[in-house]
């Protein structure tokens, strides 16, 4: 039974892994790369996600108006919805 002496600079057994220097070199604190860059995929659910945004919007303007009559959240969720359509008009121009 023939087990590597470990080295007593490094601390660690031959052949093992080597160990981060310091904490920011450990792999689990590395920058991955974001998701949003997973291209023709990410776009379509992007899209999808800002529509449902838009549509939800809308319905629960019209559900504050014709349920609680309550012009004034009808009004803030039409504008939330209206907003949110004018932003998606800018990001598609950029």
């Amino acid at each position: 039974m023939d087990s590597p002496a470990p080295d007593p600079e490094e601390g660690q057994v031959e052949g093992a892994k080597p160990r981060a220097k310091s904490v920011l070199d450990a792999p689990v604190l590395r920058r991955r790369q974001p998701r949003g860059d997973a291209g023709a995929v990410g776009s379509i659910g992007t899209a999808l996600t800002r529509v449902a945004v838009v549509l939800l919007s809308t319905v629960n303007a019209v559900m504050w108006e014709v349920y609680t009559q309550a012009p004034f959240m009808a009004a803030l969720w039409a504008a939330i919805a209206i907003s949110f359509v004018g932003w998606m008009i800018y990001e598609r121009r950029r």
